[in-house]
């Protein structure tokens, strides 16, 4: 399905560019949005922060990654 859709919405996404303030909402990544930097333009920077203290306290060996990822190791 990449391949089939990825093409469009990389047009679409570049031709919005003008218009962005470089962040994004978690509750519209999709799953092609996984990379760390997509997942932290997600967060003000100060939540990002206390989402990495929380998952380096209850998931320091990273169990929990098949998802919009917060790495233990930022």
């Amino acid at each position: 399905m990449d391949g089939a859709f990825r093409p469009a919405l990389d047009a679409l996404l570049d031709a919005m560019r003008p218009w962005s303030a470089g962040a994004s909402q978690v509750n519209f990544l999709t799953s092609y949005d996984t990379s760390p930097d997509r997942v932290r333009a997600a967060y003000a920077p100060d939540a990002f922060a206390r989402l990495v203290g929380v998952k380096r306290r209850f998931d320091p060996k990273n169990l929990f990654r098949v998802n919009h990822n917060i790495p233990v190791t930022d």
